[in-house]
């Protein structure tokens, strides 16, 4: 049964999440804090086309954890103060630089070496971004999808790579499993975001069985599609059960690095090349939460417009399926794809796959009691 809808509380939930963005106090300073186009648009304006439209939606009594298996998250980013859960390296001695796993899931430091191999600066600040956008406070204008989520980290690769058994007890780990050496997770995950791609071109029966046994203990797998251009999905995305994000540009249509598949579960802003159009969405981008270089060479914390790929979408999801579920948290994968037609965004289709029948998300004003 659904309930009726408390209007009222909804509306002034939005006027308050209007005010924070209309100005967002730290220190003594006042910052100018604009709402990133992804979320929708304030009142009056024009929303992208592509927009999920869930700023305007107050989040439910239950927190939601979310976990970022990734390259580690950077724990000073004012946007992830007081959003964060404690995680773990997951990235075994013989791939990892600190030798063995631990509680520090921080990523390798700027400038890291694995022998000849340079540690790309966009995989040292990735899980940082892809966490900001699922739960982002707001500070230097990086608002995630669900501010009342709780991130749990789990850092699988770093300047060495990825390590198949180290992905494997990542995941087991963030869904509260146990992990034969390490300490048990305290703060097991209801969704377990994998913002990665690139395995099997057929889910493994040791990925698919940690699959099964995860959504039989009630969790949510969510994967980027990849950015193979338009070749087929890869893993984890492949895998049955594991909700896959495929890429949109802020007009809705699908991005040309993207992996098109007719399995591909739903769509997602992505970003891409700026747009010819006179909007707010015209960068086309997705604002995250990272680290620069002052003129110093010392790293400091910033936010930009910078996020391009399906690594960028599947987060959004997992911050739109998070806010859902923060009313609804004994929801199930199965109760999501059964209830997902609420949700439905139309997507332009592609000559490139016709068999595929894309739509993207979009938060139609009635998450609550549902």
């Amino acid at each position: 049964m659904r309930k009726r809808h408390n209007n009222t509380g909804r509306s002034r939930w939005a006027a308050q999440r209007v005010a924070m963005l209309g100005t967002l106090l730290l220190g003594q300073t006042a910052l100018a804090v604009e709402l990133p186009w992804h979320l929708g648009a304030q009142k009056g304006q024009l929303s992208a086309p592509a927009a999920i439209n869930t700023y305007t939606e107050k989040p439910g009594p239950h927190p939601i954890v979310v976990a970022v298996i990734d390259s580690g998250v950077m724990a000073g980013h004012p946007s992830l103060q007081g959003q964060l859960l404690p995680g773990y390296d997951m990235v075994s001695g013989q791939q990892n630089l600190r030798q063995q796993r631990s509680p520090d899931f921080s990523p390798d430091e700027r400038g890291t070496r694995c022998g000849n191999r340079l540690l790309a600066n966009s995989f040292r600040t990735h899980g940082t971004e892809v966490a900001s956008l699922i739960a982002g406070n707001g500070a230097d204008g990086v608002l995630g999808v669900n501010l009342q989520a709780k991130i749990l980290p789990v850092r699988v690769f770093g300047a060495c790579g990825m390590l198949r058994r180290d992905l494997l007890d990542g995941i087991a780990w963030a869904a509260g499993f146990p992990v034969e050496g390490l300490p048990d997770n305290p703060h097991p995950a209801k969704i377990i975001n994998l913002s990665l791609a690139g395995g099997f071109a057929q889910c493994g029966s040791d990925l698919q069985a940690l699959v099964d046994r995860a959504l039989q203990h009630g969790k949510i797998m969510v994967a980027a599609a990849g950015n193979h251009f338009h070749k087929p999905l890869q893993e984890p995305g492949n895998c049955r059960g594991v909700i896959s994000v495929g890429s949109v540009s802020a007009e809705n249509r699908i991005e040309v690095y993207t992996a098109l598949d007719p399995r591909t579960t739903v769509y997602a802003p992505g970003g891409g090349a700026k747009l010819a159009v006179d909007a707010p969405w015209f960068v086309n981008k997705l604002k995250v939460a990272t680290f620069d270089l002052d003129f110093l060479g010392r790293e400091q914390a910033t936010s930009r417009y910078s996020g391009v790929g399906t690594s960028y979408a599947s987060p959004l999801v997992a911050g739109f399926l998070s806010l859902w579920l923060s009313h609804n948290p004994n929801k199930s994968t199965a109760d999501v794809m059964r209830e997902l037609p609420q949700f439905q965004r139309a997507v332009e289709p592609t000559p490139n796959c016709g068999e595929c029948r894309p739509f993207g998300l979009f938060h139609p004003g009635r998450l609550e009691g549902m």
